[in-house]
């Protein structure tokens, strides 16, 4: 997982256009993409996840530090040392992370949720469309 630096294609799971702004590039996620997963994490993780928790969600996925492993709710989160990687599971609310272990939400849980409703928010606009 690129934790930083410049990507070629979209993060998001089922776009994966080629990026062209330098923005966008640095971002990981085209203008489009980056909307749906800020709208996605206004309303969704916004009332379980504290205002830290929620930017740092923000950060972890704006920086291509998660990425889904399952279409069942497996993803992996890039820990704040940027070495540890953790197996985040959306099915069962579970995280390895400290707060995890202690049966907390984290903000890994919080990046995976947001992820996961704009991708849901993508299907739909297809199916409408």
């Amino acid at each position: 997982m690129n934790g930083g630096g410049e990507h070629e294609h979209c993060l998001r799971s089922g776009c994966g256009r080629k990026l062209t702004a330098a923005a966008s590039r640095l971002r990981g996620y085209g203008p489009v993409c980056w909307r749906r997963i800020r709208d996605a994490a206004q309303a969704t993780a916004a009332p379980r996840a504290k205002p830290d928790q929620l930017a740092k969600a923000q950060q972890l996925v704006a920086g291509g530090g998660i990425r889904p492993l399952s279409p069942s709710g497996v993803f992996a989160a890039k820990a704040s040392d940027g070495i540890t990687i953790y197996l985040t599971d959306l099915t069962y609310q579970t995280c390895p992370c400290k707060a995890g272990q202690r049966g907390r939400y984290c903000y890994h849980l919080a990046a995976a949720e947001i992820l996961t409703a704009a991708a849901a928010a993508t299907a739909i606009r297809r199916r409408a469309a």
